[in-house]
């Protein structure tokens, strides 16, 4: 099994942050802490597992955080424990080529993507009966156990390359899908998952700031979940522009940010230069980029009573003015990922859904693959991310070779 990971040395991760300033040739070079390395096949650790050979996985944001090293020695993340090796991709879709004897819903020869990737319950192989109340209710994302050691001790791979081995109800069949679809579900599921966070209201203005992989995805799923809604973008590519009223934006803001908004609500702005404040903004906004000043700016474009949905992230410590909050009677709202969702009155997963309406042929999936690399060229692709993202999408890994 051979595999891209995420080694956990201190060292490097340091040695990165500090020569990234000066080139980001640092990243792809020895020193980085991103290994792709040959492993001998492990065998299955459970009865009820399989193993999966990848066809084709997508890169995430995720991806990119450990790619550049971008955790904050001062997050929420640092107290808990961690495997020292993390195995990188989980927009996948592969083919079955072994089932445990125990396994009731897969044979040899399924074609399959992977749900679950974090460390939950499941993945570490605890017993249902031992599962956390998070991971029984289906919310593996918000698992309680994720800093408890695994019960199974093995390297079990991920996307990023060539196989790797799960728990059978870590996979979702992708059958009647095609590959690039299926290696849309999880991210589709990412933008879906935040939409129902806060479903708009008719007549709502309602802002999604970044029309990326999420924030595209948002845009569609927004409009379906309510036609009568009213969604503006705010992104700074004009190359997306067109795509996003393709997938449902009704205005794309431009120019001067607090002055967009201000144009498009009909809101009252007080202050001046980087002290600004609006009064009667969005109704929700979607924020799917999540940078520093961002969390600052977005609390003071959302009317009183407005929601905040939180998508994109960074991971560093932030300092933001939280006056607009309570003053305001804000709502924020996070978004990781995916789970289980209350949908058209029933519990149902996030996948279970995006996999439906692709079949129904519900959504456009068209256009939202940009740039295509084989897998051991893997560090061109990320180069690409890093160094030139404003005009990618989704780039995809082809892990056939």
């Amino acid at each position: 099994m051979k595999s891209i990971y995420f080694e956990g040395d201190i060292l490097k991760i340091g040695l990165i942050k500090v020569m990234s300033k000066f080139s980001k040739k640092a990243y792809h070079s020895k020193i980085s802490p991103i290994k792709f390395k040959t492993f001998e096949d492990p065998k299955l650790p459970k009865e009820d597992w399989v193993r999966v050979k990848n066809i084709e996985t997508g890169i995430c944001g995720s991806d990119m955080t450990f790619y550049t090293c971008a955790q904050g020695p001062s997050t929420a993340f640092l107290p808990i424990p961690c495997s020292k090796i993390t195995y990188l991709g989980h927009e996948t879709v592969g083919e079955v080529v072994e089932v445990g004897s125990k396994v009731k819903n897969f044979k040899v020869g399924d074609r399959v993507c992977m749900n679950k990737y974090m460390a939950c319950c499941d993945l570490k192989g605890y017993d249902k009966q031992d599962e956390c109340e998070m991971c029984k209710a289906g919310n593996y994302a918000d698992c309680e156990n994720y800093g408890e050691p695994s019960k199974v001790n093995i390297y079990a791979g991920a996307g990023m390359g060539d196989s790797y081995l799960a728990p059978e109800g870590q996979l979702l069949s992708v059958e009647g899908l095609t590959d690039d679809e299926a290696v849309l579900i999880e991210p589709f599921a990412v933008s879906l998952h935040a939409a129902l966070k806060r479903v708009p209201k008719e007549g709502e203005k309602v802002l999604v700031v970044g029309a990326g992989m999420i924030g595209l995805g948002l845009i569609q799923f927004l409009k379906i979940l309510q036609p009568k809604c009213k969604v503006y973008v705010m992104e700074r590519n004009p190359n997306k522009h067109e795509f996003a009223k393709k997938l449902g934006a009704d205005e794309i803001l431009v120019g001067e940010p607090y002055e967009a908004v201000k144009n498009a609500t009909g809101a009252k702005m007080y202050g001046k230069g980087g002290n600004r404040m609006l009064l009667g903004g969005f109704d929700v906004i979607y924020d799917c980029v999540g940078k520093r000043t961002m969390l600052n700016d977005t609390l003071r474009w959302l009317k009183a009573q407005g929601t905040l949905v939180k998508i994109g992230y960074q991971m560093t410590k932030t300092k933001f003015d939280e006056t607009p909050i309570w003053w305001q009677g804000l709502t924020i709202i996070g978004a990781d990922s995916h789970g289980m969702e209350n949908y058209n009155g029933k519990k149902i997963s996030t996948f279970e859904i995006v996999k439906d309406m692709m079949l129904k042929k519900q959504l456009i999936t068209d256009g939202f693959i940009t740039h295509r690399f084989k897998l051991n060229d893997y560090k061109k692709a990320f180069k690409l991310l890093i160094e030139n993202p404003k005009d990618t999408i989704k780039v995809v890994l082809d892990c056939t070779e």
